[in-house]
């Protein structure tokens, strides 16, 4: 997989087209990787939301940045350099428009213009079933059986697969 934005380190593709929101983590998450809103309580003094590495019931957009300063990788285990905040820094989530992401191409050939819904963890994967949620569209192809890459999106939040 050739990565066309090899200069972009972190934040969105265009800012013009994003919408990026300041959040907090709740864990330790990494730039590419997909989060979903937390669930835990919120401090009194905090006003913005808390987001956490979302499992498979969840999705709010892909951290883009954050205190932490890592960068993206494409990479099935992320190191240090990676990780855009830990539990309780800033974060920076796109919730619309265009970015990286971290994507799963075991569950099939991603074309430009795949749907792409929620996988088990911190990644997107392929729709392909008619319950499958559709949170973002694939702007590269993934071929199939590539395991995780990083990959340009753009979340959009369709709902289910037509």
């Amino acid at each position: 997989m050739v990565n066309f934005y090899s200069g972009l380190f972190r934040g969105p593709i265009d800012h013009n087209a994003s919408s990026v929101i300041n959040a907090v983590a709740n864990d330790g998450i990494f730039v590419g990787e997909s989060v979903e809103l937390s669930t835990s309580t919120l401090p009194p003094s905090e006003l913005l939301p808390r987001v956490e590495s979302h499992g498979d019931m969840g999705f709010y957009g892909v951290a883009v940045g954050g205190d932490a300063d890592g960068v993206y990788a494409d990479s099935d285990t992320p190191t240090a350099a990676n990780e855009a905040a830990s539990a309780g820094e800033g974060v920076v989530v796109v919730t619309q428009g265009r970015c990286l992401a971290l994507v799963d191409g075991d569950g099939g050939e991603i074309l430009i213009g795949s749907p792409l819904t929620i996988a088990m963890e911190k990644t997107l994967e392929l729709a392909d079933a008619s319950t499958d949620l559709v949170v973002a569209r694939a702007l590269q192809p993934l071929a199939a059986a590539s395991g995780i890459n990083l990959i340009a999106i753009d979340i959009q939040r369709e709902g289910p697969l037509p």
